[in-house]
């Protein structure tokens, strides 16, 4: 028999689910990453598999689901950060978000 605190921490879970992965595709679209809905996907079935395992009889260790949470939104990361910042080539010699106008220190030459 399912008790009614598990039946809701599977609802609330499930909500918050839905909405990360919500939070993901509405980011995703709104800076033109490619493919929000593979993203959204990607956050969602690890967020939704880490709770099934919380959820499931089985005894899971907790570091093996905070891994699984932290490993769908550390990828999107990383690609929204690649589509943020562009393809454009780096500068040895700058900060990612300086604002100088030069990219070089001219004292630094004499």
């Amino acid at each position: 028999m399912v008790s009614l605190q598990g039946m809701t921490v599977a609802v609330v879970g499930f909500a918050v689910v839905l909405g990360c992965a919500g939070a993901v595709y509405r980011d995703a679209a709104r800076l033109e990453v490619s493919r929000p809905v593979l993203w959204a996907g990607v956050v969602g079935v690890t967020w939704g598999s880490a709770l099934g395992l919380y959820l499931a009889p089985l005894a899971v260790p907790i570091p093996g689901l905070l891994i699984m949470l932290v490993g769908g939104p550390a990828l999107y990361l990383f690609e929204r950060d690649d589509a943020t910042h562009g393809d454009g080539p780096a500068d040895p010699f700058s900060l990612p978000d300086s604002h100088s106008d030069s990219s070089r220190d001219n004292s630094l030459d004499e």
